[in-house]
């Protein structure tokens, strides 16, 4: 185990007090969200994954499955086959691209866009619900410094 990590029984801090890795608390947090989003998008079909990309298709229409991948966190392979349950569920459809027949662009259909609605809903009250115990200023600075590290760590760096 290394310093500032995890103990076995997943204790949160390390050995001799220590504080735990951040990477280990998001890691921790990423775990908590994902499992409670998939618990209220089950109705709906859903899982986080799905959710995300439909939420991204709301926002950029017509992306094609790479571009969507990418903008998901996801590899082209994993989304391919979010994409094939969400097209089974009704909620996208694939057209032709109107700049390269080879390609198919993904939009929302109707019901997709009405899941979308439906499920931000959700995911705002569990978002407001998680960040009660923080002040408002503290979410301003929390979504701050998440996008600084994000927008940093968006591209693979030289050397690493």
């Amino acid at each position: 185990m290394t310093q500032g990590g995890p103990s076995a029984a997943g204790a949160e801090s390390a050995p001799g007090g220590g504080r735990p890795l951040t990477t280990y608390l998001i890691g921790r947090l990423d775990r908590i969200v994902r499992r409670a989003l998939d618990e209220r998008l089950r109705e709906f079909g859903l899982t986080a994954l799905g959710y995300t990309a439909l939420t991204v298709l709301e926002a950029r229409p017509g992306l094609s499955n790479a571009q969507l991948a990418r903008r998901s966190f996801m590899t082209p392979q994993g989304m391919n086959q979010v994409i094939d349950a969400l097209v089974d569920k009704g909620l996208v459809r694939r057209v032709p691209s109107t700049h390269n027949r080879r390609i198919r662009c993904i939009e929302l259909t109707e019901r997709g866009a009405w899941v979308v609605d439906q499920c931000s809903e959700r995911v705002n009250q569990y978002e407001q619900s998680l960040l009660d115990t923080i002040d408002p200023n503290e979410r301003d600075d929390l979504n701050r410094l998440l996008r600084v590290i994000v927008d940093a760590n968006r591209r693979p760096r030289r050397g690493s």
